[in-house]
C-alpha cells in the first residue's frame, strides 16, 4: 500500500524545488572603461580611506550580436588614502539567458553589491535593472582562484554610472 502512495506522489514530486521563470545569468559581453579626471575627491579624517569620483569613457563588446557602444560615466570608489591612477578597468557584462544587446541596455548606475562576501570584489548591480551586473576581470590573476590568501585590494569601486554615446547600430 506504501508503494502505491509513493507511485502517486512521484509525478508531484518532479520539477518541486525548482522555479521554471527562474533566469540563470550568462556573460553577454565586455565593458571596458578608461579612468579620467577626477571630479571631486574626499578624504576622511576617522578611517584615512579616500572617496574619489572619476569620469570614464567606456566600450561595450557584445558577446554575441549586437552593436558595439560606446558609453560616459563617473565611476565612485574608496582607497587606502591614495587618488586612482588613470587607467582601464574590465567588466565581464552578465544578464539573464535570452536577453539581447540592445541599445543603451547598460545606461543606468550601478552599486556594488552589499551581499558580497567580505573579502572579495562584489559585483557591480543595475540599479533600474538588477538582472545586469558587471563582473570585475581586470584584478584576477592567472590561478588567483586558487590562491589560500587573497592580495590586499587598492581600491574598491562603490557605484558607477553610464549614459550612452554612441552605438554602431
Amino acid at each position: 500500500m506504501r508503494w502505491q502512495w509513493m507511485m502517486l506522489a512521484l509525478p508531484f514530486c518532479f520539477g518541486a524545488g525548482t522555479d521554471p521563470g527562474a533566469r540563470l545569468p550568462m556573460e553577454v559581453g565586455v565593458l571596458s572603461c578608461t579612468l579620467a579626471q577626477a571630479i571631486k575627491p574626499q578624504m576622511s579624517a576617522q578611517s584615512g580611506a579616500a572617496s574619489e569620483a572619476r569620469q570614464m569613457l567606456c566600450t561595450f563588446t557584445p558577446a554575441r550580436d549586437g552593436p558595439e557602444e560606446t558609453y560616459i560615466g563617473s565611476l565612485k570608489s574608496i582607497s587606502a588614502g591614495r587618488t586612482l591612477p588613470e587607467m582601464a578597468l574590465l567588466w565581464m557584462v552578465r544578464a539573464p539567458v535570452g536577453t539581447k544587446a540592445t541599445p543603451g541596455l547598460l545606461e543606468q548606475t550601478y552599486a556594488a553589491d552589499q551581499a558580497a562576501p567580505p573579502g572579495h570584489i562584489a559585483p557591480l548591480v543595475g540599479e533600474r535593472n538588477n538582472d545586469i551586473t558587471l563582473h570585475t576581470m581586470s584584478e584576477q590573476k592567472e590561478g588567483s582562484a586558487s590562491m589560500r590568501e587573497r592580495p590586499a585590494l587598492a581600491f574598491a569601486v562603490t557605484a558607477i554610472e553610464l549614459r550612452l554615446r554612441a552605438s554602431t547600430s
